[in-house]
């Protein structure tokens, strides 16, 4: 079947503020807005997604996939319909290098990989304050 994009939503949940210090916990979900089951051809073993974190400036400051290879495994979800697949990743407010971020406003954004495309949901905002 053929998946047209407007038969998917994604989402990313993310708190709306974090202490430096902590971790944040990050949902991206998959939602079949459609009347019919999907087959998603995703990538990986487990699921290849990514979260990308971004300063105000546009500097990516991490992801979490920096420097992971995707295995060429095909896995084929069936989400029936309007059926939901959650994955689950938390950020240390860490940069990719180990150092932690500032205090500041974050753009948070997830990335699913399927066989053929890179669908992204839109950008989520994240203040970091002091602990």
């Amino acid at each position: 079947m053929t998946v047209h994009p407007d038969s998917l939503r994604l989402d990313l949940e993310v708190p709306v503020e974090a202490r430096v210090g902590s971790a944040v916990p990050i949902a991206l979900r998959v939602h079949n807005v459609a009347d019919q089951p999907i087959d998603l051809y995703l990538r990986g073993r487990p699921i290849a997604f990514d979260v990308i974190v971004r300063r105000d400036s546009g500097e990516v400051v991490w992801r979490r996939l920096e420097n992971a290879i995707i295995p060429a495994i095909l896995r084929i979800e069936t989400l029936p319909p309007h059926g939901m697949l959650e994955l689950r990743a938390d950020w240390s407010l860490e940069t990719t290098t180990g150092a932690p971020v500032m205090p500041g406003t974050y753009a948070v954004q997830g990335v699913l990989f399927t066989e053929d495309a890179e669908l992204r949901t839109v950008p989520v905002t994240l203040h970091v304050t002091v602990g």
